[in-house]
C-alpha cells in the first residue's frame, strides 16, 4: 500500500495513539467517506480548516486523490510531535499550500478561512469546549465527525451532533457502521451551512 511506503522511512511507531495506529482502515474509510460525501456538496473550496487534524491524515488522503480542489489546507492541533510528524508527512509527499498552526481549536478567529472556506472536525467527542463551533462565521460550510462509545462528549449521533451544533442547513447527515482493533462502533457525520 502507497501509504506504507510513504509512512515507514519517517516514523518507526508500532501501536496506540501512534501514527500507525492513525491509519487502521476504520479511521481511513471514515475520513475518504468524508471526502466523497464533501465532494459531492463542493468539489471546489478555498481553505480548509481540519482541526484535531492528528498526524494530518486528511491531507494526505487529499494528496493521494485529489477529490476536492482547494487553495490552502490548515491542520490545527495542540500536540506539537503530531503536527511536526503532519508536516514531515506533507514536506515528504511534496504537499504546498499547507499551514501547521499548533492551537487550541476554541482559540481560532478563522481569519484565513474565506467565503469558499471549510471547517472539519472529526473529533468532537474528544474535543472540549464549543467556541471552536461558536467562532465559525456564519454562512460556512462545516463537517463534523463522531463516533458512540467514545467516553468524551456526548455527540453519539447526527441528531446529538445537530442538537449541539446548530446550522442554518443541513446538507447531509448519515452513519457508517466500523470496526477499530478493538471494538465495532458507529461513526456519524454531518455536513451543513453554519
Amino acid at each position: 500500500m502507497i501509504i506504507n511506503e510513504i509512512l515507514t522511512p519517517l516514523v518507526n511507531e508500532s501501536s496506540g495513539y501512534s501514527l500507525k495506529g492513525s491509519f487502521t482502515p476504520d479511521l481511513i474509510k471514515s475520513k475518504v467517506w468524508l471526502l466523497t460525501e464533501l465532494a459531492r456538496i463542493a468539489p471546489q473550496v478555498g481553505t480548509i480548516y481540519v482541526l484535531g487534524s492528528w498526524y494530518g491524515n486528511l491531507g494526505v488522503l487529499l494528496a493521494l486523490d485529489p477529490v476536492i480542489q482547494y487553495k490552502q489546507l490548515i491542520n490545527v492541533e495542540t500536540d506539537p510531535e503530531f503536527l511536526q510528524a503532519s508536516e514531515r508527512i506533507h514536506n515528504h509527499m511534496g504537499m504546498g499550500n499547507t499551514e501547521y498552526m499548533l492551537k487550541d481549536a476554541n482559540d481560532l478567529d478563522y481569519r484565513q478561512l474565506g467565503r469558499d472556506g471549510v471547517v472539519i472536525n472529526t473529533s468532537l467527542t474528544d474535543m472540549q469546549g464549543q467556541a471552536w463551533f461558536d467562532n465559525i462565521p456564519a454562512g460556512t460550510l462545516v463537517v463534523m465527525q463522531s463516533r458512540d462509545h467514545d467516553p468524551g462528549n456526548a455527540a453519539h449521533s447526527t441528531q446529538d451532533i445537530i442538537d449541539r451544533f446548530p446550522l442554518s442547513e443541513i446538507i447531509y447527515d448519515g452513519e457508517l457502521k466500523l470496526q477499530d482493533p478493538e471494538t465495532k462502533y458507529t461513526r456519524y457525520m454531518v455536513i451543513g451551512i453554519k
